[in-house]
């Protein structure tokens, strides 16, 4: 590959033309605070180490908010930008091969980080929809309540997606994460699962091992390893204290998040064999106390909207 390097003395005019072509808002968004955080980062990568942060920040960010719609246009929109900014600014711009090797390592980047998601969107429904069929005929065997429950928290996974701008291919796949987030109950144990009380420490063990036994499944068919990912990570916190690897906020997938509040909220006011169920104001005052803790705030606003627009 071309070497790259961008002189701090050059990034400043480049990153105007690219914030122009980009920012299409003077709102803080996710998009502005990646695209600021770019030019940013542009600035004194001469070295292999440096470059290979800048682009492995940069994969770290698809994998965690790629699936948001709006960043993941001004991303794929980011290549081209670069080499017309570069051109726009003629002597006062970096050397065009420079920038080009630059724009050729995001392109390489972002369609690495989301050809999964690509694939997943581009193979036809019923291939998909077929694999998950049986996962989840599998998981209503075994235990009708959870099956009912992933269904209604796909609904909510759907509703919110449209709600938080995803396209078309972005609320079919959090439907899709929804679906399949509690595929791993088909190895809990059933007395675990129906238990008629409050758990003991050794029960809340086998019952939090789900997550990773849903990850091993879903991986285990090609077709739907893109949810993995939703999958393992739907009971992660944003203050790092979720499970199973108690990730730290910034790594947690932005689908996991969709999940985790689609999750609870369908969970606390759904029937269980140990509780009545919440009345649909109780559990999003419940969601709104932990909003920034352990849900992500964008999503509970969502969900808040969501359901104060049902209402009216």
């Amino acid at each position: 590959m071309t070497a790259w390097h961008v002189p701090p003395a050059q990034v400043a005019p480049l990153a105007t033309a690219v914030r122009r072509r980009l920012l299409r808002s003077s709102a803080p968004t996710i998009s502005s605070a990646v695209v600021e955080a770019f030019v940013g980062r542009v600035a004194g990568e001469a070295s292999e180490a440096g470059r290979a942060a800048l682009l492995g920040w940069l994969g770290d960010i698809c994998a965690s908010y790629g699936d948001v719609a709006t960043l993941r246009g001004t991303l794929l929109e980011l290549p081209e930008t670069l080499a017309r900014a570069a051109r726009e600014l003629g002597g006062a711009s970096p050397p065009a091969a420079a920038v080009d090797a630059l724009a050729d390592d995001v392109r390489t980047v972002v369609e690495l980080a989301w050809r999964p998601l690509t694939r997943i969107a581009d193979e036809p429904l019923d291939e998909v929809d077929a694999r998950i069929d049986a996962l989840i005929g599998r998981l209503e065997a075994r235990d009708p309540l959870t099956s009912e429950h992933s269904r209604a928290v796909a609904a909510w996974c759907g509703r919110l997606g449209r709600r938080l701008g995803l396209d078309a291919a972005g609320i079919t796949f959090a439907r899709r994460c929804g679906l399949l987030h509690d595929i791993g109950k088909v190895v809990t144990p059933l007395e675990v699962l129906n238990a008629p009380r409050a758990l003991d420490e050794r029960e809340w063990t086998m019952m939090r091992a789900h997550a990773a036994a849903g990850e091993a499944i879903v991986r285990k068919v090609p077709a739907l390893r893109a949810f993995a990912p939703a999958v393992r990570s739907h009971h992660e916190r944003l203050d790092g204290r979720g499970y199973p690897d108690q990730l730290p906020a910034s790594a947690i997938p932005v689908m996991a998040r969709v999940v985790a509040v689609a999750d609870c909220f369908n969970a606390m006011i759904g029937r269980r064999p140990y509780r009545l169920p919440m009345a649909p104001s109780q559990a999003l005052e419940e969601l709104v106390a932990h909003r920034g803790t352990q849900f992500d705030p964008e999503i509970v606003d969502a969900m808040v909207a969501l359901i104060a627009g049902q209402k009216t």
